[in-house]
């Protein structure tokens, strides 16, 4: 091993070795880089011997017994997939906007793009951090390079991690605005200020995982630190990421909540009601990660290399749920055409049978048909309707046969001596019954341009 003399003291010269390949850690470093990351270990533990002789992070290797082990191709494999699936659902997301007729692109879709892109850098830090840092492994298997790595890039994804879910968020949000906008001006206000809240979670994670050093370098760079030997405090991981990780969970409850309470308003079929309760539930598996990364993250506290795989395990759930979860509403569209039902009722008045359930409302069948969008309060509105958001063809309306109004419509003329009486049209808004008006339509409507 070759070295060059520096001085340590004023009367005390150490020698930097100069090899080429990383020595163990816990041995006498092998190449320049050990010396630092050597140094950089004892200056955060405190310590004052000198660097030549190597540092020890705990455990030590077992005397006994010892068996090398790795969980690096696991976590190779779950990134992975992770990554693919990410990658799948979102381009159908937007392969549906962009090309299915009758969806237009929102807000939406263009805050999930960067979401789902920082989403994916996550994963990939991940998989360097196991070819180059030695993630998965014991802590006395790795060099001291392999270490310097992984810090490297594991304090590098906080920031991507927190900006990511923090855009997925306000992707959700815009959805949510969307789909609430047939509502009440209540749920626009909330949403709004929500998504304010969103920015100021996002820009407070930004600074406060890039600074959480002073000097702000210390996170990721551990030779640079040794190097220019200055001393370095760091807020304690559990402290910024806890907070940062409850936050998260509290927005992640209220955002599914939304839908679920709106859906509950809509009137609708309950098979359907139930399947797009599913749809929109596959967030809790999103929010039950956010919960479980809380808890793996209090727990670690030694060996993190090996010990730190299963808080990496539901970071990721977090992630890829929650890109599934943003896109699943609109993937609705692919629901399979047998999950439709068509039951018939029979009108309470009549005891004529019209339809009901789950029709596709493009057609003309025998159906009245109104281009109206009511609100649940009554009021018209000149927002998306949740043709843009959930497929319509299988949420279940309940139609009356025109035959029913009409009949009853002759009697009452007939009855009234209504000779001369103007004919009904009976495709206007007008000729529906009053009580119509004040119910929630979900559908395509007749095809005409809204007005």
């Amino acid at each position: 091993m070759s070295s060059i003399p520096v001085s340590a003291t004023s009367t005390i010269a150490t020698s930097i070795p100069t090899g080429t390949i990383s020595a163990i850690i816990g041995s006498p470093p092998n190449t320049t880089k050990d010396y630092y990351v050597a140094k950089y270990l004892l200056m955060a533990f405190g310590l004052k011997t000198d660097p030549i002789h190597g540092a020890l992070i705990p455990p030590r290797r077992p005397v006994e017994g010892y068996v090398f082990e790795t969980r690096g191709p696991r976590i190779l494999a779950s990134m992975s997939i992770a990554i693919a699936t990410m990658i799948i659902i979102t381009g159908l997301r937007l392969g549906l906007r962009i090309f299915r007729r009758g969806l237009r692109v929102g807000l939406d879709d263009y805050t999930i793009v960067p979401g789902v892109l920082l989403a994916i850098c996550w994963p990939t830090l991940q998989m360097c951090a196991v070819i180059y840092g030695g993630a998965g492994k014991h802590m006395y298997d790795i060099t001291y390079e392999e270490f310097a790595n992984f810090k490297h890039f594991s304090n590098l994804s906080k920031p991507i991690f927190f900006i990511s879910v923090g855009m997925i968020k306000v992707s959700i949000c815009f959805f949510n605005r969307r789909l609430t906008s047939m509502t009440s001006r209540p749920w626009l206000i909330f949403n709004n200020v929500f998504l304010l809240l969103l920015v100021a979670y996002i820009i407070l994670s930004l600074f406060w995982t890039i600074f959480q050093c002073n000097p702000a370098f210390a996170g990721w760079d551990p030779i640079r630190v040794a190097k220019e030997g200055k001393e370095f405090k760091c807020m304690s991981d559990n402290i910024v990421g806890s907070t940062l990780s409850v936050i998260h969970v509290i927005m992640d409850f209220v955002l599914l909540s939304v839908p679920l309470i709106v859906l509950w308003k809509v009137r609708m079929g309950w098979g359907t009601k139930l399947r797009l309760y599913f749809v929109f539930s596959i967030g809790a598996v999103s929010c039950v990660g956010s919960v479980m990364r809380q808890i793996e993250q209090k727990k670690l506290s030694r060996d993190t290399l090996w010990n730190f795989v299963l808080l990496q395990d539901w970071t990721l759930v977090d992630l890829t749920f929650g890109v599934v979860a943003a896109s699943l509403p609109i993937l609705s569209a692919f629901i399979p055409a047998s999950w439709k039902s068509v039951r018939g009722t029979t009108d309470a008045s009549t005891g004529k049978k019209g339809a009901s359930g789950a029709h596709n409302l493009n057609g003309t069948g025998g159906f009245v048909r109104t281009t109206r969008r009511t609100s649940i309060s009554g009021k018209r509105e000149f927002s998306d309707s949740m043709e843009n958001i959930v497929r319509t063809d299988v949420i279940e309306l309940s139609f009356e046969n025109k035959s029913v109004y009409l009949d009853s419509e002759s009697v009452r003329g007939n009855s009234a001596g209504g000779k001369g009486a103007a004919p009904k049209d009976w495709n206007s808004d007008e000729t529906f019954p009053n009580h119509f008006k004040t119910e929630t339509w979900v559908g395509r409507g007749s095809g005409k341009a809204d007005t």
